[in-house]
């Protein structure tokens, strides 16, 4: 039997009066900040899944983000291809205008030249556009520099198409063909860009070496980028296997051995192709395709290559130059079915900026539902219950008040009590 006094009362009766005070001080910190964790003592495995839940939060806003930017830029590069289709269908009923025969030679030469004039420097603009951020669309990773502000860079000379003096003859891409990529999703890209080199093409390009290729055989290893794809050249490697590397590198490109000898590439859809010899190789260079004194692309064809196919501007030119000319078979029959051919794959470029936009949308879509189910999910692993915590805050605050009231009339007064 344990002997109760008056000083073991007292105590248990200050050390439930302190329990109630530390409890009252938990819930009122609660009701204070909303939350039911402050430090991860409190709650260490609630507090591991906070962490969890809020760097995924974190995640999935810098995701949408990304999806804002990429569906500005997409809606970018669409509005300059709808531009473009615009001006090529003018430019075919100009050429088919060209070719009627019921047009004076005025109304063919003068003021259609005149006109496709005007559209052709309208065309170099469009594919020259920059974006609200400053960066140009169609220049791969090329955005955009004080030294080459633009990727498409007109020439020009003195010419008498349309009376116009200095008139196009021709365009040069100095851009590049990366893809710009940004990341809408765990280990899910897009690419927000199609390099300039592919959209703006005409037909498929040819590259004709004239080099004899017989007895070539590479003299280390060595490494050969063709349209931005790496293909390992071994020592020994002689041009038929390296075509064969070429024709099974997944690539748009036909490698072939001409009656010379000589390798020839053609593209199998149209672009611009791409050729660079990768560090210190020289294989491209050895047969004949790369310029030995500018190895660096762009425009490094060597001058020897035989060149067939062109761009979307070098054929609007070819036209120009037909109408000037009053060659209405060229224009009815060549230069209508290379207009064609250029804005069919313009349309295949839309459709394909068309369908990253529509991935984009049900992209954003899911991250902003992933968005709300993860804050309400943290909200109900953090954030107190207000109604529930204050009940319990009034209830602790009423067995408190009563344990002061009992305590009051258990706690017997002391002689010292009597002295005061």
């Amino acid at each position: 039997m344990n002997r109760i006094s008056n000083q073991m009362i007292n105590n248990t009766m200050s050390y439930n009066l302190q329990r109630h005070q530390s409890e009252m001080d938990e819930v009122q910190n609660q009701l204070a900040t909303g939350k039911k964790i402050r430090l991860p003592r409190d709650n260490p495995s609630g507090a591991a899944n906070q962490m969890l839940y809020r760097t995924r939060l974190t995640e999935v806003k810098q995701y949408i983000k990304n999806v804002d930017e990429s569906t500005s830029r997409l809606n970018e590069a669409d509005t300059a291809l709808q531009s473009s289709m615009r001006i090529f269908q003018r430019i075919r009923v100009l050429a088919v205008q060209g070719a009627n025969g019921i047009y004076s030679s005025f109304e063919r030469k003068e003021a259609a030249a005149t006109e496709i004039n005007q559209l052709l420097e309208e065309l170099v603009s469009i594919a020259n556009t920059k974006g609200a951020t400053g960066r140009s669309i169609f220049g791969g990773y090329q955005t955009g520099t004080e030294e080459q502000p633009n990727p498409f860079v007109p020439v020009y000379m003195t010419l008498t198409a349309g009376r116009q003096g200095d008139a196009m003859i021709g365009v040069e891409y100095k851009g590049n063909i990366g893809e710009q990529k940004r990341e809408i999703g765990k280990g899910e890209f897009v690419s927000i860009n199609t390099p300039g080199n592919k959209v703006f093409w005409a037909t498929n390009q040819i590259l004709t070496s004239n080099f004899d290729s017989t007895n070539y055989v590479a003299r280390s290893n060595q490494v050969i980028k063709i349209d931005g794809k790496e293909i390992t050249v071994s020592a020994g490697d002689n041009t038929d296997i390296i075509i064969d590397k070429i024709n099974n590198a997944g690539l748009s490109i036909k490698a072939s051995k001409g009656g010379r000898n000589n390798l020839i590439l053609s593209s199998t859809t149209p672009h611009q192709i791409w050729l660079e010899d990768k560090g210190t190789g020289t294989v491209l260079q050895d047969l004949g395709l790369v310029n030995k004194n500018f190895p660096e692309p762009p425009n490094n064809i060597d001058s020897t290559v035989t060149v067939g196919g062109m761009s979307t501007f070098e054929m609007i030119i070819q036209l120009r130059d037909d109408l000037v000319r009053g060659d209405q078979e060229l224009v009815g029959g060549r230069d209508l079915g290379l207009i064609d051919s250029a804005l069919e794959n313009i349309l295949k470029h839309t459709a394909s900026f068309g369908a990253r936009q529509n991935r984009v949308e049900e992209v954003a879509k899911r991250s902003e539902y992933e968005k709300t189910n993860i804050t309400e999910i943290l909200a109900k692993n953090e954030a107190i219950d207000y109604p529930e915590t204050i009940m319990n805050f009034k209830w602790l605050e009423s067995v408190h008040n009563y344990a002061l009231a009992v305590g009051a009339k258990t706690i017997k007064p002391t002689l010292m009590d009597f002295l005061r």
